[in-house]
C-alpha cells in the first residue's frame, strides 16, 4: 500500500514539474525563434551570447526559491507550522531584494559583460537592445520563476504548470505582435519575455496570497540569519544548476569565436537552445521529486528517500534516451526551425547528434545532485554542481578543440558529461548499498 501511495505521489510531483521547468526554457527560445526568422543571424547569435546575463536573474530566482521550498517541505514533514510559515514569506522578501539588487547591478556592468562575452559589431548593438529591455523589468522573472517551486511544495503543481502555461502563451502571442508585426526587433522580443513573465508572477502572488499569504502574520516576512543561510546553503545547488549552461554557453562561445567565428556562433545558438531545454527537462524530474525527498527528510524516513532515487533514476534514464532519439531523428526539422542559412545546416545537424549524446549522463547528474541538496548533503551537491564548469568542461574544451578543432567543441559536452555522472554515482553508492537492507516503512504526507 505504502508503494502504491508513493507511485501516485511520484509521478503527481514529477510530471507537472518536468512540463513547468521545459516552459520556463521556452522563454528564451521563443524568443530566438521569432528574431531568427524575423531578423536573421546575427540577431540569433546575439539572443544566445547575451543569455548568460539573463539567466542570472533567473538562477537567482531558482535558488532562492528552491531553498525556501526545501525548508517549507522540511519543516512541514516536522509539523512546525510556524517555521514553515515563516521559511515562504521570508522567501518571497529575499526574491524581491534580489530581483531589484541584481537588475541594477547588472544594468550598470551590462556593456563590461558584453565585451567579456565576446560581443562586437552588429552583435554588440543586438544583445544590447534585448538585455536593456530585460534589466528594466529585472523584478519579474525573479518573481515569476522563484515563486513556481513554494507553490509545487505545496503539493499544487497543476497550478504552477498553469501559472508557467499562462506566461508563456502571452510571451508567443506577443513576440508574434512586437516582432513580426510592430517589427520591434529584439527589443520587442524582450518585452514580450518580460510582460510574460509578470503574468506568471502576477499568478503565482494570486494563488500564494489566496491559499496562504493572507493568513500568515507580517513578520514572518523579516527572514533571520539563521533561515537566510539554510536558504542560501541549499540554493547554491540549484542556482548553479541553471547557471551551468550559461557558463558553458560563455566558454563554447570564446572556443567557437577562435575556431568558427560568427557561423560556429550561430551554429551554437541552436545547440545551445536544445541542449538547455533537455537540460530543464531533465532537472525537472529531480526538482519534482524534491519536494518528496524534502519532507521524508524531515520525517528521517532514508527507506522512502532512496526508493524515490532509485525510480527518479530509472525514469531519468528513459526521458533522456527517448530526447536522444528525437534529436538523431529530427536533427534537420529543428536546425531549420531556427532559420539558420543553408549554408550551415550540415555543421547544425551534425554538432546536434554529437552534443545530445550527453542527455542520459546530464540526467544521472542532475538528479544526483537534486537528491543530494534535498536530503540535507549540500556539500555532495555543491560539489558535484560546480565541478563541471570550473574543472571538467574546461579541460575537454581546451584539449578536445586543440586536436579536432570545431568538431572537438561538440566533443567536449558529452565527455564532461561522462565524467561528471561517473562521479555523481560515486559520491551515490554509498547510499545505495546501505539501503539494501533497508525497508520503506508507513508514512504519510
Amino acid at each position: 500500500m505504502e508503494r502504491k501511495y508513493l507511485n501516485s505521489q511520484f509521478w503527481k510531483y514529477i510530471l507537472p514539474s518536468m512540463f513547468t521547468m521545459l516552459l520556463s526554457g521556452f522563454y528564451s527560445i521563443v524568443d530566438g525563434l521569432f528574431v531568427g526568422n524575423s531578423v536573421g543571424n546575427d540577431a540569433l547569435a546575439a539572443i544566445n551570447l547575451v543569455y548568460p546575463i539573463q539567466v542570472i536573474l533567473n538562477a537567482s530566482a531558482i535558488g532562492i526559491g528552491i531553498g525556501g521550498a526545501v525548508a517549507l517541505s522540511y519543516f512541514s514533514g516536522r509539523d512546525e507550522t510556524k517555521s514553515a510559515d515563516r521559511s515562504l514569506g521570508s522567501t518571497i522578501t529575499l526574491l524581491i531584494v534580489a530581483g531589484i539588487v541584481l537588475s541594477i547591478v547588472l544594468f550598470f556592468a551590462t556593456p563590461t559583460l558584453l565585451e567579456i562575452l565576446g560581443a562586437s559589431g552588429t552583435i554588440y548593438e543586438y544583445a544590447y537592445d534585448y538585455i536593456f529591455v530585460i534589466l528594466c523589468g529585472g523584478l519579474l522573472p525573479v518573481l515569476g520563476n522563484g515563486l513556481s517551486p513554494l507553490i509545487r511544495n505545496y503539493g499544487k503543481t497543476i497550478v504552477a504548470t498553469i501559472c508557467m502555461s499562462s506566461g508563456l502563451v502571452t510571451n508567443i502571442v506577443l513576440d508574434y505582435i512586437f516582432v513580426f508585426l510592430m517589427e520591434m526587433g529584439l527589443s520587442g522580443a524582450a518585452l514580450a519575455t518580460i510582460i510574460a513573465q509578470g503574468v506568471v508572477a502576477l499568478s503565482c502572488l494570486v494563488f500564494l496570497y489566496a491559499s496562504k499569504l493572507k493568513e500568515i502574520s507580517l513578520h514572518c516576512y523579516v527572514p533571520s540569519a539563521s533561515l537566510i543561510k539554510r536558504i542560501i546553503t541549499v540554493g547554491i545547488s540549484p542556482f548553479g544548476q541553471t547557471m551551468i549552461p550559461c557558463i558553458m554557453i560563455v566558454l563554447t562561445n570564446w572556443t567557437c569565436i577562435m575556431y568558427g567565428g560568427n557561423d560556429a556562433l550561430t551554429i551554437y545558438s541552436v545547440i545551445s537552445y536544445v541542449l538547455s531545454s533537455a537540460q530543464l527537462l531533465l532537472q525537472g524530474i529531480g526538482d519534482g521529486v524534491q519536494p518528496l525527498l524534502s519532507y521524508y527528510h524531515g520525517k528521517g524516513n532514508k527507506g522512502v528517500i532512496h526508493y524515490l532515487y532509485r525510480k527518479a533514476f530509472f525514469v531519468s534514464l528513459e526521458v533522456s534516451v527517448i530526447l536522444f532519439i528525437g534529436v538523431y531523428l529530427f536533427n534537420e526539422p529543428l536546425t531549420g526551425l531556427f532559420g539558420v542559412s543553408h549554408s550551415l545546416y550540415d555543421g547544425t545537424k551534425l554538432a546536434l547528434i554529437i552534443t545530445s549524446l550527453s542527455f542520459p549522463f546530464i540526467g544521472i547528474s542532475r538528479l544526483t545532485s537534486a537528491v543530494f541538496y534535498a536530503s540535507g548533503r549540500s556539500k555532495n551537491s555543491t560539489f558535484l554542481v560546480y565541478i563541471e564548469p570550473c574543472l571538467l568542461l574546461p579541460v575537454f574544451l581546451i584539449v578536445f578543440s586543440s586536436l579536432f578543432q570545431l568538431t572537438g567543441v561538440w566533443c567536449a559536452y558529452p565527455a564532461t558529461q561522462v565524467v561528471l555522472s561517473v562521479i555523481a554515482l560515486v559520491l551515490q553508492s554509498p547510499n545505495l548499498v546501505a539501503d539494501h537492507e533497508k525497508k520503506i516503512v508507513e508514512v504519510s504526507i
